[in-house]
C-alpha cells in the first residue's frame, strides 16, 4: 500500500535472534482526495490527503478542491499524488491496516539540514595531508584544470548541506501496531522526529 506517514523516532527491534535497527512511523488514515486518469488528466495517479490542520491559514481554493471530495472537517499537512499504484475504485482510504509485514517501501523526506559546512564534512573527503607543516588539512584542493578557467557544475565543494528531498529505497516492513496505528520499518529514513514521509511500493523485489 502507500500513502503519508509521520516520523516518530528509530529503536530496534530483536529479530530471528538478533537486534535490528527499525524506525517507528505513525500512519493516520489516508483519504483519496482526487484520481487522476488518462482520459482526463493524461497521466493515472491517486491523490491523498492525511493528518488533519486546522483551516485557518488555508486557502478557498485548497478547501473547495477538499469539499469536492466530500472531505469538509479539516484541511490536511499532506497532500500528494502516487503514480503506478493500484487501489480499487471504492475504496476512499488507505489505514494502517493495509501495511503488513514484508512490504518494502520507497521513503522520501526532507533530510535534516546542517547548514553551510566544508567538503570534508558535506562529501567524505579525506583531506590534505596532515605531515611537514601543513596547516590547510581540510581545504578542498585543486577543482580542475587551469585552462578551462571555471569551474564546473556539480563540483563537489563547500556548501549548503542537507535540507533537501531524499529517498531511500526497498525498506522492508518488519512490524505493524494497529492499536497504535504504528509501522516498524527496517533502517533509517529521510528527516528529523516529527516529519512527514512519502510511502510508495518499491518496485525492487
Amino acid at each position: 500500500m502507500f500513502g503519508f506517514a509521520k516520523k516518530i523516532g528509530m529503536t530496534r527491534l530483536f529479530i530471528d535472534g538478533r537486534h535490528a535497527p527499525v524506525t517507528v512511523l505513525q500512519v493516520d488514515e489516508n483519504f483519496v482526495s482526487q484520481r487522476r486518469t488518462k482520459e482526463k488528466d493524461g497521466y493515472d495517479a491517486i491523490q491523498v490527503v492525511s493528518f488533519p490542520r486546522n483551516t485557518k491559514s488555508s486557502s478557498k481554493a485548497r478547501l473547495g478542491h477538499l469539499k469536492k471530495a466530500e472531505l469538509t472537517e479539516s484541511d490536511y499537512r499532506c497532500i500528494g499524488e502516487f503514480k503506478g499504484v493500484d487501489m480499487p475504485e471504492d475504496k476512499k482510504s488507505v489505514t494502517v491496516e493495509d501495511f503488513k509485514e514484508g512490504d518494502k517501501f520507497d521513503v522520501t523526506g526532507i533530510s535534516i539540514g546542517r547548514g553551510f559546512t566544508g567538503a570534508v564534512k558535506r562529501w567524505g573527503f579525506a583531506g590534505q595531508m596532515k605531515s611537514h607543516g601543513y596547516d590547510h588539512v581540510r581545504r578542498v584542493g585543486s577543482i580542475g584544470d587551469a585552462g578551462m578557467q571555471r569551474v564546473d557544475k556539480g563540483k563537489k565543494m563547500a556548501g549548503q548541506h542537507g535540507a533537501s528531498q531524499d529517498t531511500v529505497r526497498n525498506l522492508k516492513v518488519v512490524g505493524v501496531d494497529l492499536e497504535n496505528k504504528l509501522v516498524f520499518v527496517r533502517g533509517s529514513v529521510p528527516g528529523a522526529n516529527g516529519k512527514f514521509l512519502k510511502l510508495k511500493p518499491s518496485l525492487t523485489k
